[in-house]
C-alpha cells in the first residue's frame, strides 16, 4: 500500500517527517541488533569452515603415511624418458636395472577394400558380417545393399563389440572403413567373416595393417612380455611406462626426503607421544627431530631426522605406520581428527546449527520489518490527520476574527 502524501508542519509547525524517521528507527534497533547477530554467526561460521579445511588435509596427510608402502617411499628414475618412464611404489626393490624396450603393445587395425564414397550405398554388397575380438563373443550384423560406409561404421560401433570404426579418406577420393581394437595385446586380435555376398574386404588378411600384439620388454637380459605398454612386475615395486623402442637404465632408491615431506608441521600433541606399535628405537617424533617451539609450532631437524633414517629407516617407518599397517603414528592421528571432519561430526554440527540460527533470525527480521512498515504507515496517517486537523483549526480561527472584526 502505497504511504500517504504528506506537507509537514505546514499547518502545526511540527517537522512530522523528522519526527516519524526518528520514530521508526528507534523502532528498527532489534533488527538492527539481530542483523549484528547474524554477522557474528557467518564470522565464526568461516572460521570453523577454515579449521575444518585445514584437519581434513592433516588427516588426508597423515593417511598418506600409515602403511609401510607408503612411509617407506623409493623413487626412481629412468636414463631415457623418451623409451620409457617409471613408478616406484613404496618397498620397490632397490638398485640399478637396464632395459629396453623392443616393441609396444598394439591394438589390431584392419581397413576394407577402397569405394569410391563413402555415403553411397551398394558399392560393398551385402550380408552378413561377424566379428569376434580374441575369445569374446562373436558380434553379428546384418549389412544390407541400403548401407554406406558411413552407415555400416555406425553400425559397427553401436553392436557392443571392442572395436572402434570409422571411414578412412585417401584424399584422393578412395575411401575404406577402419576398424580397430579398443585393446592392446596379442589374445585381442579380431576374427572377421562376410557371409552371403558381403565384400567390405575385412576379412582379407592382407587388409590387417597393424596386428595385435604384446609389448616385449627386455629386463637385465630376460624378456618379458605384456599386454599393455603398463609393465608391473619386472622390476619388483616399479611400474615401467613404455612410449617408444629404446634402451634406459632404470634406479631405484629411498626417497628419504618424500617421507620427510609427508610429515605435518601440526603435530604437536604427538611430539611426545609414545607408539607403543612402533619400533624399540623409534617411538617418538622426537626420535626423527621434530620439536616443539614456544609459539606452539613445530620445527623439523634435517641433521637428526637424515641421521634417524641412515641409522633405522625401517625403524622409523615402523613409528609412523606401526609394526602392522594402519597401527602407528599416522593412524592415531587420522582416527583423532576423524570426529571433527566427517559428516555429522564435530565441527559440521557447528556449521549447521550456525546455517539455522541465521535462517531463524532472517524470519525474525522479516517480521519485525513487516511491524515497522504498519507502524511507519499509521505515523504518517495520524500526522496527516494532525495536520488537515490545524488547518481547518485554523481556518475557523481565521474567520471568527473576520467576522469580529466587522461587528
Amino acid at each position: 500500500m502505497a504511504s500517504p502524501i504528506t506537507f509537514s508542519g505546514l499547518a502545526s509547525g511540527i517537522d512530522s517527517a523528522s519526527l516519524i524517521d526518528a520514530l521508526v528507527k528507534s523502532a528498527q534497533t532489534p533488527i538492527t541488533n539481530l542483523q549484528a547477530d547474524q554477522k557474528a554467526n557467518s564470522s565464526q561460521s568461516t572460521k570453523i569452515t577454515d579449521i575444518k579445511t585445514k584437519l581434513s588435509t592433516l588427516q588426508t596427510a597423515a593417511q598418506g603415511l600409515d602403511t609401510k608402502t607408503e612411509a617407506l617411499g623409493n623413487k626412481s628414475s629412468t636414463s631415457n624418458d623418451k623409451a620409457l618412464t617409471v613408478t616406484a611404489a613404496g618397498g620397490a626393490a632397490m638398485g640399478t636395472y637396464k632395459v629396453e624396450v623392443k616393441s609396444l603393445a598394439a591394438a589390431e587395425r584392419t581397413y576394407s577394400n577402397k569405394v569410391t564414397a563413402s555415403d553411397q550405398p551398394g558399392l560393398f554388397g551385402a550380408g552378413m558380417l561377424k566379428m569376434q575380438v580374441g575369445s569374446g563373443e562373436e558380434v553379428e550384423l546384418t549389412i544390407s545393399e541400403t548401407d554406406t560406409l558411413a552407415s555400416v561404421a555406425k553400425k559397427i560401433n553401436a553392436s557392443g563389440a571392442q572395436v572402434s570404426a570409422g571411414v578412412f579418406s585417401d584424399g584422393a577420393g578412395g575411401f575404406r572403413l577402419q576398424v580397430t581394437g579398443t585393446q592392446a595385446g596379442e589374445k585381442n586380435g579380431i576374427t572377421f567373416t562376410e557371409l552371403d555376398g558381403l565384400s567390405l574386404g575385412l576379412s582379407d588378411p592382407l587388409n590387417e595393417k597393424q596386428k595385435a600384439s604384446d609389448a616385449l620388454v627386455s629386463v637385465d637380459g630376460m624378456d618379458v612380455k605384456s599386454a599393455t605398454n603398463s609393465v608391473s612386475g619386472a622390476v619388483p615395486g616399479v611400474t615401467l611406462n613404455l612410449v617408444d623402442v629404446g634402451t634406459s637404465t632404470v634406479k631405484v632408491d629411498r626417497d628419504e626426503d618424500g617421507m620427510k615431506t609427508k610429515l605435518q608441521t601440526s603435530l604437536r600433541g604427538m611430539v611426545g607421544k609414545l607408539v607403543p606399535n612402533g619400533d624399540s628405537s623409534m617411538q617418538m617424533l622426537s626420535a626423527i627431530g621434530v620439536s616443539t617451539n614456544r609459539d606452539g609450532t613445530l620445527t623439523l631437524d634435517d641433521a637428526k631426522y637424515s641421521k634417524a633414517v641412515a641409522k633405522d629407516y625401517e625403524g622409523v617407518a615402523s613409528m609412523l605406520t606401526g609394526r602392522t599397517d594402519g597401527t602407528g603414528l599416522m593412524k592415531q592421528i587420522s582416527d583423532g581428527l576423524l570426529g571433527y571432519t566427517k559428516t555429522g561430526g564435530t565441527l559440521s554440527i557447528k556449521l549447521d546449527n550456525l546455517t539455522k540460527r541465521n535462517k531463524l533470525i532472517d524470519s525474525q527480521i522479516s517480521t519485525m520489518q513487516t511491524r515497522i512498515d504498519k507502524y511507519k504507515e499509521n505515523l504518517q496517517k495520524q500526522f496527516t490527520a494532525l495536520e488537515e486537523t490545524m488547518s481547518n483549526l485554523n481556518s475557523q480561527g481565521s474567520s471568527l476574527s473576520s467576522i469580529l472584526a466587522s461587528a
